[in-house]
């Protein structure tokens, strides 16, 4: 199922076939490929698999892998406790360590057999050519393929513990490990080259974590506008986990924690990261109300009440939110659909009617008012032949003004029969070859 590798396979076959064997049959077999390979990525729904730091303690291992750390990509679906019985059936004399932390030297030198296993999450590392916003389907491969960073996240606490809110003095020891070579390569598993270890605060902590609920919304939600047919439930589980207070408690324990004047004044160098969660608080409230919006559509009528209670939690959230850190407004999922390629305005110069059709030319340009700079290009060379009376209609009113104007126009086509003829004689005289029958519409898009 990893159609991006098989895609950059097929360029290159294609390649081959076109200019160096000709050989068009295994051409359009090859591009065919191509094209279910391109759809399958968009919308078939693909496992992500786990991946696994395991640690070789002692010297009762082979030399090759004594004391040294591998990530392990699992197989799919498989959860760590299979994991770790494979594993153990390799070494049935190893003894599997309980921590998570760095083993002491005297586990390094001892003669046993220890094996360390945790879960490791892969970091994202985008290719270079996603220099915009793309689809969640296309991104959601690279998120487990093509890594080479992997992190450890433990929570540890400092000073002391407020039972009121555990978050004020929860901070994360993440360690991340970098791999000799991207995963999946020739193998599923490779050696850790480099460990280092950086601590997160409490507050960017939070940031962190509302960062990742909003862009879970927003992936959901894409995944819902892209595949009316999804399940339901997975939407109901998260909305009502982030709206309903009594089930998550929301963000309101960040505000007791950071949006205090004890914070402040203690942490006067956290001013902008306050800001920021502020900012992402408020952002969250466009995302959850695009994705009750589709929930209010999709939901049964056995699920009616629900989403009523939700819907009521949300307008309270709402009301909250947008009077505390302000309101914001991402655009409508009509736009979403049509994706975030710029929208133009097309005005069209077409002939009036004529048995023969016109052939196409398309002036782009930053202004509405602006002129081609070559006349002479194109299909502009007959616009000095076109009779006088012509009109230009905008190609958006057609159907308006038909209703209104067909009297004018039965009076029009006998005018213009004249003219049309004395049209068909100098078109033919003049050395343009336009061969094929097509309608000159002259059209200026403006983006």
């Amino acid at each position: 199922q990893m159609w991006e590798e098989a895609i950059a396979l097929g360029k290159e076959l294609a390649e081959q076939y076109e200019n160096e064997m000709f050989d068009y049959e295994q051409l359009s077999e090859l591009l065919r490929k191509q094209a279910q390979f391109y759809e399958n990525i968009v919308k078939v729904i693909r496992p992500k698999p786990d991946y696994f730091a395991v640690g070789y303690y002692g010297q009762g291992f082979p030399t090759f892998i004594r004391n040294k750390v591998f990530i392990y990509r699992g197989k799919e679906y498989e959860r760590r406790e299979d994991f770790e019985a494979r594993l153990l059936t390799q070494f049935p004399n190893a003894e599997k360590m309980k921590t998570t932390s760095p083993p002491g030297d005297d586990i390094k030198n001892s003669s046993g057999q220890y094996i360390q296993c945790f879960t490791v999450k892969p970091k994202l590392d985008l290719p270079s050519k996603f220099h915009r916003p793309v689809s969640e389907q296309i991104v959601s491969f690279y998120r487990v393929n093509e890594v080479q960073r992997f992190e450890y996240s433990r929570p540890v606490r400092k000073g002391e513990k407020n039972p009121d809110n555990e978050f004020a003095n929860m901070w994360i020891e993440r360690t991340i490990y970098v791999t000799a070579y991207k995963l999946p390569g020739i193998l599923r598993w490779f050696e850790v080259k480099s460990i280092f270890m950086v601590e997160i605060s409490p507050l960017e902590n939070a940031i962190e974590t509302m960062q990742l609920t909003n862009d879970k919304i927003n992936n959901m939600v894409q995944q819902h506008l892209n595949d009316p047919n999804l399940p339901i439930n997975p939407l109901s589980m998260l909305l009502n986990g982030i709206v309903d207070p009594a089930v998550m408690g929301g963000f309101t324990n960040y505000e007791k924690a950071f949006f205090t004047d004890k914070y402040m004044h203690e942490h006067p160098e956290d001013h902008d990261k306050i800001e920021k969660l502020k900012d992402l608080i408020a952002w969250q409230i466009p995302f959850l109300a695009e994705g009750i919006r589709i929930h209010g559509e999709k939901v049964t009528e056995a699920l009616r009440p629900f989403h009523e209670r939700m819907e009521a939690c949300f307008r309270q959230l709402k009301d909250k939110v947008e009077k505390q850190y302000g309101v914001r407004a991402v655009l409508s999922s009509l736009d979403d659909r049509r994706g975030s390629r710029p929208r133009s305005m097309v005005r069209s110069f077409t002939m009036p009617s004529s048995s023969r059709p016109l052939s196409v030319a398309s002036v782009s340009s930053i202004s509405s008012d602006s002129t081609p700079s070559r006349p002479g290009s194109d299909g502009f060379v007959l616009e000095p032949l076109l009779p006088k009376k012509m009109h230009s209609r905008s190609q958006d009113k057609l159907d308006k003004d038909d209703l209104d104007k067909d009297k004018k126009e039965k009076k029009k086509e006998k005018r213009n029969s004249k003219h049309q003829e004395i049209f068909d004689k100098e078109f033919k005289s003049t050395d343009i070859s336009l061969q094929q029958s097509e309608a000159v519409i002259l059209s200026e898009t403006v983006t």
